[in-house]
């Protein structure tokens, strides 16, 4: 039967394979949203300077404009003598300039006077009537940041793909960008199994669970700059399983289905990917624990990808986070590696593996920056909540030994 997972592929191979079938990245609908409401999207593409940052010459300290030559030998026991010439005052340029000998008052942001190469710190300086007491030197550019050091007019400042989020939103309001061109993927998730039902279900009834995937891979998703759109849940049943498949992969772009851990459901799924138009049906399993029973199918000409995760709760966060968060980056033209923090860092105690699989291990960071792993079962939901991230087990690597240094993913 098609369910049986027979053959897997690396998961590394697997992104490969999948991108190069479906030729990403692709060209995504884009939308330009306002900057106070693109907070969390991702950019559509490259976004350009129109102009140099800074715009002008202006001082990184509170302090003295001067030329640093007339302070190259000044020291506390040998202080040099300047004539303060005058004040810059904030948001006006100044109307005079700096001659060999002369100094000028200025605030942090300030803009440099012409003939001034360097800004003297306050706390090294004394002001006696008309002269400026300097006791330690300076060179060209010390304290000061030029026009256009940071941006030049026409230069790259965010790429395809980028979040516009604390750290990036910074430079758009810089440069007075003001609307961005946002990504309009348009993705659905649904949940599959008759065993599932709504989370407003109570009571529970027997032998029945209530949805967590779907909401769980929707959440990380969006905190990566990715919306979807829960839609709700699938039966088992084949003929209406397959319906509802197709009619979903009408409505989106990315199809993202969970459950389909068991045999029946594992086949429903398979028969219906594999009727998809070429490439169809590419990725059978992962080599990758927890997360083996994962699908990955597309259609080239129409732009669809469908990935089908593990229905456990911990196995179908951790393909959604090392498998999926990166097949989208890399669909949308984003660096497919380019989400969370990898670093290595030293175990608390022993993780138990074994050769052959990529292991994927939830986790948390002590304060003393050690890994503490989290033993936990596939169908666990309760792991993720405590865990800052997975260790990465190699495929070539076994048990990892307290005191050992690994190779954690944070979110």
């Amino acid at each position: 039967m098609s369910g049986f997972v027979k053959e897997v592929t690396p998961r590394t191979d697997a992104l490969q394979y999948v991108a190069e079938r479906l030729s990403f990245p692709w060209s995504v609908r884009s939308a330009d949203i306002p900057l106070d409401s693109a907070l969390g999207k991702r950019i559509a593409g490259d976004i350009e300077a129109e102009e140099q940052y800074p715009p002008f010459t202006r001082s990184l300290r509170d302090g003295y404009a001067v030329c640093s030559p007339d302070v190259v030998a000044a020291t506390p026991g040998t202080p040099t003598f300047l004539n303060r010439t005058g004040d810059v005052l904030m948001g006006t340029v100044p109307e005079f300039s700096i001659a060999s000998g002369e100094a000028a008052a200025i605030p942090t942001g300030g803009i440099l006077p012409n003939g001034a190469d360097a800004v003297v710190m306050l706390e090294s300086t004394t002001s006696t009537g008309g002269w400026i007491e300097v006791r330690n030197a300076v060179q060209s550019g010390d304290n000061v940041i030029h026009a256009g050091e940071e941006f030049s007019a026409g230069q790259k400042v965010l790429s395809r793909g980028d979040i516009v989020d604390f750290r990036t939103v910074s430079i758009l309001s810089t440069l007075g960008i003001k609307s961005v061109p946002s990504t309009d993927l348009r993705i659905s998730i649904l949940s599959t199994g008759d065993e599932i039902v709504p989370v407003e279900t109570r009571p529970l009834p027997p032998g029945r669970i209530r949805d967590v995937n779907g909401w769980s891979v929707r959440s990380l998703l969006s905190r990566y700059g990715f919306e979807a759109s829960y839609r709700g849940i699938l039966s088992d049943e084949g003929d209406d399983f397959e319906a509802a498949v197709r009619d979903e992969i009408e409505k989106c772009d990315v199809l993202v289905l969970s459950g389909g851990s068991s045999v029946g459901v594992r086949d429903h799924c398979s028969r219906v990917l594999e009727k998809l138009p070429p490439p169809g049906l590419m990725v059978r399993g992962i080599n990758i624990v927890p997360g083996k029973p994962t699908l990955i199918a597309g259609c080239l000409e129409e732009k669809k990808l469908v990935v089908s995760l593990p229905g456990h709760p911990l196995s179908c966060l951790t393909v959604a986070f090392v498998l999926l968060l990166p097949l989208l980056l890399r669909l949308v033209g984003a660096d497919g590696e380019g989400y969370g923090i990898k670093m290595r860092l030293p175990i608390l105690s022993d993780v138990t593996a074994r050769t052959g699989p990529e292991e994927f291990v939830p986790c948390r960071v002590t304060a003393e920056g050690k890994i503490d792993p989290i033993l936990a079962k596939s169908g666990y939901v309760s792991s993720l909540a405590s865990a800052d991230g997975f260790i990465r087990i190699p495929e070539d690597r076994e048990t990892i030994r307290a005191g050992d240094t690994a190779e954690v993913w944070l979110w």
